[in-house]
């Protein structure tokens, strides 16, 4: 099974100082030894590859505890283009069906609380 196959995969990246950061994402392939996800352009994953792109990916449960007997994988990461982002949308809805839009829903009802920002940039890693 490919890392991409997996339903959640808990994403490592880096603070400034080093320290790893880790939280679960949906994951879809986005092309040869590529996968992706969305997220807002404001969050700290971004903040955190835009200092330092070299990620790691293994896959996990929704909480992103690691899955016994997975292996991780290395990877770098870089924000995606408008055409990516599309790419990417439109896999993770063949993927996750309905619970994208539960997702999408629950992240409405929180911007309007004024926490949280729309998906709208793509991360795709291109893996080692």
């Amino acid at each position: 099974m490919s890392i991409a196959d997996e339903r959640y995969v808990r994403l490592t990246t880096r603070t400034a100082d080093g320290r790893p950061k880790h939280v679960p994402v949906w994951i879809t392939a986005v092309g040869r030894d590529q996968v992706g996800f969305t997220t807002g352009s404001d969050s700290w994953k971004v903040r955190r590859i835009r200092r330092n792109p070299q990620v790691r990916i293994q896959a996990s449960d929704t909480r992103g505890t690691i899955v016994n007997g997975s292996t991780p994988r290395t990877g770098t990461a870089r924000l995606g283009d408008a055409d990516e982002l599309a790419a990417v949308r439109t896999a993770i809805r063949r993927k996750y069906g309905f619970g994208v839009v539960v997702v999408w829903f629950m992240g409405a009802i929180g911007r309007l609380a004024g926490r949280g920002a729309a998906a709208d940039c793509a991360l795709v890693i291109t893996l080692d």
